[in-house]
């Protein structure tokens, strides 16, 4: 059997691939299969023509197109196989643009690659980036930003088969004065790594009308979905680790998943930018002390809303029911759709 936390495809520096994995045998022969569409490896079918055969556990594979997302496969000499694909999609704009695929459900089943994405605001898309994001196949774009953030910043992907666009705005009511503040230039705030907190729990609290109808969407057919914010850690977050624990993903797995933001996001770039625009109420530079804490994210945040969620409900299946208009007939559908 392949150890799926041993399994990853990462980017090199001149956009090849690097495909590595770790088997329960090691030494045997590994064929690895490329396509630019994961479709023939969920229905079972031939796979076609292995790239390589490898005992190395890892191979580097040429990139033959690079406007072009790859899927891998990877089929041990005893038929066992597992589907990869990048985790964190190379874009010249956005850099924090993920698929949720690859996670492993509490029956079993895997997220499927391709069909459930991530990231930060959109707006920032080169034409090569819009290129390579309509191929993606998207039908369902959700975008958290405030209605002013998304006029300001628009969205644009344009193609002949262009996504719905659908604004989805989530403002925590414990983060109206610190925006308001923010709009003049100030950031007032005493303990911000517990305003974070407090920002996640409101999710849970008063956001919950939208992630329910981010749900409702997602269930009006077979969806290939991007969920985003401004820069895909927040309110992205929380989406995001409300679609895995729907699928079954256990909450440690999900919290793994929301800290990969802090791998992607320059923060200390961000950190030197902010801290030279704004100032606190008495007028002096904002410290990293309380921007650093905004900026990224902590395991507690996130814990934060199902700490939040334990306390308001009495169990998923509840919480499921009364907050997100899920019952177990559409849970199976999501699953049913979105698990192999």
């Amino acid at each position: 059997m392949f150890d799926l936390s041993a399994c990853h495809v990462e980017r090199t520096s001149d956009h090849n691939y690097l495909v590595s994995w770790r088997t329960s045998r090691p030494g045997q022969k590994v064929a690895v299969y490329m396509a630019d569409s994961p479709d023939r490896y969920y229905a079972g079918t031939d796979p076609g023509t292995p790239l390589r055969y490898s005992t190395e556990q890892q191979v580097l594979i040429p990139n033959p197109d690079r406007e072009v997302r790859h899927y891998f496969y990877l089929e041990s000499e005893r038929g066992e196989g597992v589907i990869l694909a990048e985790r964190q999609l190379t874009l010249e704009g956005v850099p924090n643009f993920r698929d949720l695929g690859g996670y492993v459900a509490g029956d079993g089943r895997r997220l499927k690659w391709g069909k459930l994405y991530r990231s930060s605001k959109l707006s920032t898309l080169t034409e090569v980036d819009r290129e390579y994001v309509r191929r993606l196949g998207l039908t369902l774009v959700c975008d958290f930003r405030q209605v002013l953030e998304q006029e300001l910043e628009p969205t644009r992907i344009g193609g002949e088969n262009s996504p719905i666009l659908t604004s989805l705005p989530v403002m925590p009511g414990s983060s109206a004065s610190f925006l308001e503040n923010l709009h003049n230039g100030i950031i007032a705030v005493d303990d911000a790594a517990a305003f974070m907190q407090q920002i996640n729990r409101d999710f849970v609290i008063n956001q919950m009308p939208q992630y329910a109808e981010m749900f409702q969407l997602l269930l009006v057919g077979d969806q290939q979905l991007l969920i985003h914010c401004a820069s895909g850690k927040d309110r992205t977050g929380f989406g995001a680790a409300l679609i895995l624990d729907v699928l079954g993903v256990d909450e440690d797995a999900i919290v793994n998943d929301y800290l990969l933001t802090n791998n992607y996001l320059s923060i200390d770039k961000e950190i030197a930018r902010l801290s030279a625009q704004l100032t606190d109420h008495s007028g002096a530079a904002v410290s990293e002390e309380v921007l650093r804490p905004m900026l990224e994210v902590r395991p507690e945040y996130i814990r934060a809303c199902f700490e939040e969620i334990r306390r308001r409900y009495n169990s998923k299946e509840h919480f499921y029911e009364s907050a997100l208009r899920l019952d177990n007939v559409k849970v199976r559908q999501l699953k049913d759709r979105y698990l192999h």
